[in-house]
């Protein structure tokens, strides 16, 4: 069970990962790729191509990779030991996840301020999965 539960560790940083990648591809599209000339018009169709799919399963992968943190944290207090890194980081994803919900099925103001906190904690969530790992 312990390997289960240090797998599912790396699943919810690898989850954690993707979903972070919608706001990465999103501001490289902004900055970078809106910009190319049209004779880039393969690199730009492939890159919102795959950009497509990230911003399409964002929400997806964040129900699962907190789904994942959740019974990470239960295998590894049963089975291991719970570490305070281990918790803090939970209680940003967390954070991020009910953020994630307000704005996307209750506010649905995708420009409030709800979102700059969520983003915030999301790179504050990647310094923490860090030290954590560490």
């Amino acid at each position: 069970m312990r390997d289960v539960a240090g797998l599912l560790g790396w699943i919810v940083a690898g989850g954690f990962g993707i979903a972070m990648l919608n706001f990465v591809l999103k501001f490289v599209n902004r900055k970078y790729i809106a910009k190319l000339p049209k004779d880039k018009k393969k690199v730009i169709d492939a890159y919102r191509l795959v950009m497509k799919y990230v911003v399409k399963y964002h929400k997806l992968i964040g129900i699962i990779t907190t789904l994942a943190v959740i019974v990470h944290l239960v295998l590894m207090s049963v089975f291991v030991e719970v570490s305070i890194t281990g918790i803090a980081s939970m209680v940003i994803m967390l954070c991020i996840f009910l953020l994630g919900i307000y704005g996307a099925f209750i506010n649905k103001n995708y420009k409030g301020k709800w979102l700059k906190v969520h983003r915030l904690l999301a790179f504050l969530l990647v310094i923490m999965i860090g030290i954590h790992i560490i």
